[in-house]
């Protein structure tokens, strides 16, 4: 009977362990470098991008706290705007890059800067375990209706729902959140969107589809917590062997 109890607690621990809230962000990263897709698969995502005039693009890391860089406007401090502290050192941030240029071959975008047309790509991040929210800072979004940037939430390839970011300064919308004030070099937080928001319990890709330039980090998002039923189960684990 110990031992049938022990590994049903075993695995309620487990579980319990599964609903942990993560931040993932890149200051581990040298600036400019290039973020293959597996890069952060032992930390339950992958991430890719795709810049409409640079083929085979990938993401790669950008730091913010260098002066003498291909674009200001991801620099701070001091920041220009925002809902985060105007002397925030936010670190690396990861952008869809302009160019791949590697005279090194070393793996390290010479000079790094962020894709401005519009509209500029996309950052994919497709999770190895579905998760159930999804949270981020983003530097620079310069308004433009926030420069007609989305954040689309699918799970099993099929579309849950899409974030739009004009939303998040548009009184009355679902989004609306009347700290986040956008402009040029502004920082902002971006609350946890959640798989509830869109009726839905768990997504396990999020595709972040950039109107014009910007910068992402600290990527905050929750695996759910097994379900009452999956709970259930292991109760009647316990009580049956009890039995036995």
């Amino acid at each position: 009977m110990f031992r049938s109890t022990a590994i049903a607690c075993a695995l309620m621990s487990t579980a319990a362990h599964a609903s942990a809230q993560t931040t993932l962000n890149f200051d581990a990263l040298a600036h400019g470098q290039m973020i293959v897709p597996s890069l952060f698969a032992s930390s339950n995502v992958t991430i890719e991008a795709e810049n409409f005039r640079v083929a085979n693009a990938m993401p790669i890391a950008f730091d913010t706290t260098l002066f003498a860089t291909a674009d200001p406007d991801l620099t701070g401090p001091p920041w220009g705007g925002g809902n985060l502290p105007q002397d925030m050192v936010l670190g690396n941030v990861i952008i869809v890059p302009e160019n791949l240029v590697d005279a090194n071959n070393d793996g390290i975008v010479d000079s790094p800067d962020d894709e401005g047309a519009r509209p500029a790509g996309d950052l994919t991040f497709r999770f190895a375990e579905a998760i159930d929210s999804f949270g981020f800072d983003v530097v620079d979004i310069e308004g433009v209706v926030q420069e007609l940037t989305t954040v689309d939430f699918y799970v099993g390839g099929a579309l849950l729902g899409t974030l739009d970011f004009a939303d998040l300064t548009t009184p009355g919308a679902d989004f609306y959140d009347p700290t986040i004030s956008f402009g040029n070099n502004s920082i902002n937080r971006v609350a946890p969107v959640t798989a509830a928001d869109f009726g839905g319990t768990r997504f396990d890709t999020v595709i972040i589809r950039l109107g014009g330039s910007g910068a992402f980090d600290n990527i905050v998002t929750t695996i759910p917590a097994p379900t009452s039923g999956a709970l259930l189960v292991l109760s009647g684990l316990v009580a049956s062997r009890r039995r036995r």
